[in-house]
């Protein structure tokens, strides 16, 4: 990838030179690779806005900066075990220097470390945009991601471990990961939340993309799914593997919150 590389000095400085030849510029752990869903002329180096390097607790929930890094996120102490759970399944511990926890999303690849988590559980997206500051469900990102093209993530916002202090809501997730080695990219990640009692589940596939199906259809949605043979497994593999992932974690968030579903 050829380009320039440019500082912004403010907030709206960033969003008036995002368009559709340029990209923001974090970590830069996930920018030109070939599953990435960034791929830019032009870089801009997100400016230091208040909050984006910093972690901290409200309303029940923990805001984590867009510029917070996958080593930072493990070292801090409210950051819930589900979501370290996923940052562990980065290997590297060079990347995990360099990777941010907005930067995972923002890139939205097909085999995302964090991604499926944050579907599982519900997370929040802090957003600013050239029309405002907002904030919307993963899961609307999910939806259409297209008008959120030239937005900038600023923050994410996820729910306590049960049982935390200060926590609202009893949140429960169970996240697996299938790859060759633990720093190779995983070929199928998938995650299972409890909310209270909704359950949500996350996936990604290695070629596929990103899948967030509803609990009580998820079957129907995976049929119809796009899965491919590739060096990694056979369709009929990574069907097999995800559904009796699917049944195990449902079993053991069934077992924990006393359902006898």
């Amino acid at each position: 990838m050829e380009g320039e590389l440019i500082r912004a000095c403010s907030l709206q400085e960033a969003l008036a030179l995002k368009d559709q030849n340029a990209a923001f510029f974090a970590g830069g752990t996930g920018i030109g690779y070939k599953d990435s869903g960034i791929c830019a002329k032009k870089l801009i180096v997100i400016p230091d806005l208040d909050g984006i390097h910093e972690i901290s607790q409200e309303n029940g929930a923990v805001r984590i900066g867009a510029l917070v890094t996958f080593t930072q996120a493990l070292a801090h102490p409210v950051v819930p075990g589900y979501l370290k759970e996923a940052i562990r399944f980065c290997g590297s511990l060079q990347k995990r220097n360099r990777a941010t926890i907005a930067g995972n999303v923002a890139s939205w690849r097909c085999d995302s470390y964090l991604i499926p988590t944050l579907i599982a559980s519900g997370a929040v997206l802090c957003i600013a945009g050239k029309g405002g500051e907002s904030q919307c469900g993963i899961d609307s990102f999910l939806a259409d991601r297209s008008i959120y093209t030239d937005s900038l993530i600023t923050a994410i916002i996820v729910k306590q471990d049960a049982g935390a202090t200060g926590a609202k809501e009893d949140v429960r997730v169970l996240s697996k990961r299938f790859a060759n080695t633990v720093e190779s990219h995983a070929y199928l990640t998938i995650s299972m939340g409890r909310v209270e009692e909704t359950y949500r589940i996350g996936m990604a596939i290695k070629g596929s993309g990103i899948f967030s199906p509803d609990i009580m259809n998820w079957g129907i949605a995976w049929k119809t799914a796009n899965v491919t043979d590739d060096m990694f497994g056979s369709e009929e593999y990574k069907r097999y593997l995800t559904k009796v992932t699917l049944e195990s974690m449902y079993e053991e968030l069934c077992r924990e919150g006393g359902s006898e579903s």
